[in-house]
């Protein structure tokens, strides 16, 4: 079976388990977000951000070097070790530092949900090994299951403590739920155990890893800060209702990021592994993946710049009205962003990891300084800013450094493939800074065409492969 068909294979068992819980979520915010109010979710995205940059020494890279390695289940078994140990001193932290960021806030009501949100750190360390070697077998399909259970009980725990008032509980309680429902259904499948091995296994299993835990930790350190500086300084400088309202429009932007690039990256990385070691084209194939996700994210993005105040008012309301504001510049960035986010996993497939750290930081400090610049004039130009900064820095670098210089992507096809998307993507920004509607209509169908021609290939594949599975299961049905 071909790397397409394979790949397009798992999307589709995997995709069809994360679009029905995405729904799911999707849906169930519409009922959540008139029972918790900004002020709640505000409050959580306070604390957030410091316990999600505590995160991101969680996995370091463990994952990764499962699913990479060629080592057997004494390995992976030792790899559970590490994880647990990752999680209790990252609990240790978090607990140690509730008070710091109660004071940081000037608000004491953070300590208790800081602490209670830290001993989600040890509950999910649980699951990290599992969940890699799962990936590893291919078994996305399994994966798909726990994530649609766990976002039912999330949903369910949470209309319940927002009806009965819990405020910000009703957005910590499921986080605790989903996180014993995935260590227990994971272990049940790949029956990995938990036994504790002698520190020696450790410190080997350690070795063989440290070359990638320290870069990936590296790229998700300034990554993570380029993510969510946003978070601080709006909740710093506009107040906690005001990065509730923020906190909404971005929740829109990382929704494609999850249902489209996420759910490709999580297959990419184990299948673009399978492909290079039988020595296959991985640039063919890589280009292949993101024309694909460029079809499925565009219609996010002519929704989120065209109709956002209609979106926002059929979702959640007068209450979130002013999330539209933001939510055009978000929505320009999914053109864009879904398609950058996959890098990383070429990057580790190929053993750059050292490279792959480089990129983080100087896309981390770009964004971080254009985040700074848009604070410093509204809470609109924090998006406005941060989509220019990644438009016309982060792309353009990450083509020549990590595309071009490090991969050795053919020159050419790179730039044909990326500048025609920077550059309607700074006309698309100009569009929505001036707010010309017409600009705005012309530019996305002008884009709708360009996408059309560039990606007429993997459109022709893409149906003979659907072709060929209906014919299949037509004469399969027959026989």
């Amino acid at each position: 079976m071909s790397f397409k068909k394979k790949l397009l294979g798992n999307v589709l068992i995997a995709g069809s388990y994360t679009y029905i819980s995405q729904a799911v979520s999707f849906l169930s915010s519409i009922i959540i977000s008139r029972l918790v109010s900004p002020n709640s979710y505000g409050t959580i995205g306070l604390i957030t951000v410091f316990t999600g940059f505590i995160a991101v020494f969680s996995d370091g890279g463990l994952s990764y070097a499962l699913i990479r390695s060629d080592y057997g289940r004494t390995y992976q078994r030792v790899l559970t070790n590490l994880a647990w140990l990752l999680g209790v001193l990252l609990f240790v932290i978090a607990t140690i530092l509730a008070y710091p960021i109660a004071l940081f806030y000037n608000n004491h009501e953070l300590l208790i949900p800081t602490i209670v949100l830290a001993s989600t750190f040890v509950l999910r360390s649980l699951s990290l090994a599992q969940g890699a070697l799962l990936a590893k077998q291919l078994k996305f399909g399994f994966i798909g299951k726990v994530t649609l259970i766990c976002t039912i009980a999330s949903a369910i725990i949470t209309m319940i403590l927002g009806y009965f008032k819990g405020g910000y509980w009703a957005l910590i309680i499921p986080q605790i739920f989903t996180a014993i429902i995935t260590a227990v259904l994971y272990e049940r499948e790949v029956k990995l155990g938990f036994k504790i091995f002698p520190l020696p296994y450790i410190k080997v299993a350690y070795k063989f890893t440290r070359k990638l835990i320290g870069s990936i930790i590296g790229f998700n350190i300034i990554s993570y800060w380029a993510r969510n500086s946003d978070n601080m300084i709006v909740g710093k400088w506009y107040g906690v209702n005001d990065l509730g309202i923020y906190n909404r429009a971005y929740m829109l932007l990382t929704l494609p990021l999850s249902l489209i690039t996420g759910l490709f990256s999580n297959i990419l990385f184990p299948s673009l592994k399978v492909l290079k070691t039988q020595g296959g084209n991985v640039e063919t194939e890589y280009y292949f993946v993101l024309r694909i996700i460029t079809f499925l994210s565009f219609p996010l993005t002519v929704l989120f710049i065209m109709l956002p105040k209609q979106l926002i008012m059929l979702l959640w309301g007068k209450s979130w009205i002013l999330v539209a504001d933001l939510l055009p510049y978000f929505g320009l960035l999914i053109f864009t962003q879904t398609l950058l986010s996959t890098v990383g996993q070429l990057l580790v497939v190929e053993e750059k990891e050292r490279e792959f750290m480089i990129s983080g930081w100087i896309g981390g400090i770009i964004l971080v300084a254009a985040i700074f610049v848009g604070a410093s004039i509204s809470l609109v130009g924090v998006a406005q800013f941060y989509s220019l900064a990644f438009i016309v820095l982060v792309l353009i670098f990450n083509l020549f450094y990590v595309y071009i210089r490090t991969l050795k992507f053919d020159k050419l096809k790179a730039m044909s493939f990326w500048l025609p998307k920077v550059a309607f993507s700074v006309a698309l920004w100009f569009s929505l800074y001036f707010n010309v509607f017409s600009a705005k209509l012309i530019l996305l169908s002008l884009i709708l065409v360009y996408l059309i021609y560039d990606g007429r290939k993997e459109v022709a594949g893409l149906t003979q492969i659907i072709q060929t599975k209906v014919l299949k299961r037509k004469k399969e049905a027959m026989s």
